[in-house]
């Protein structure tokens, strides 16, 4: 019974160990030349890192490197064979937000919810504009 125990928690503490690493590979570069939000807080302009922190996850991160990090979770899942990978901002005046991620490799694209987006934009009337980003392999 105790190696039953040891072995259940050995796997519940690499599994998550393992499929982090398993995700490294599904990173990928991009130049914003805007500041955005991602999950409630701003980020400037700059040369940022997304990564999928889970192989089949809808968790990214967002980090520049140095400062400024965040993650978010985008749960709503749109499978599209005919985009390249990107990341696609709503605007609505000077306020972008995360909006959407498609990673390298993968044919499926991320969205923040709805309800989410709307929160995090100054209007409730819609968005003035998507603007998306090309995302560079690693």
């Amino acid at each position: 019974m105790k190696r039953i125990v040891t072995f259940l928690m050995a796997v519940g503490i690499a599994g998550p160990l393992a499929s982090h690493l398993a995700a490294q590979g599904r990173s990928a570069e991009a130049d914003i030349p805007f500041a955005f939000v991602v999950s409630n807080r701003t980020l400037p302009a700059g040369h940022y890192t997304i990564s999928q922190l889970f192989a089949g996850g809808a968790v990214f991160s967002v980090n520049d490197g140095n400062h400024f990090s965040s993650s978010v979770m985008l749960a709503n899942l749109e499978v599209d064979k005919a985009e390249n990978s990107k990341l696609s901002f709503a605007c609505d005046g000077k306020v972008c937000v995360l909006a959407k991620v498609r990673a390298p490799g993968s044919d499926t694209t991320y969205a923040l919810v709805p309800s989410a987006l709307q929160k995090a934009l100054p209007r409730s009337v819609g968005m003035s504009s998507m603007i998306s980003i090309k995302l560079l392999p690693r």
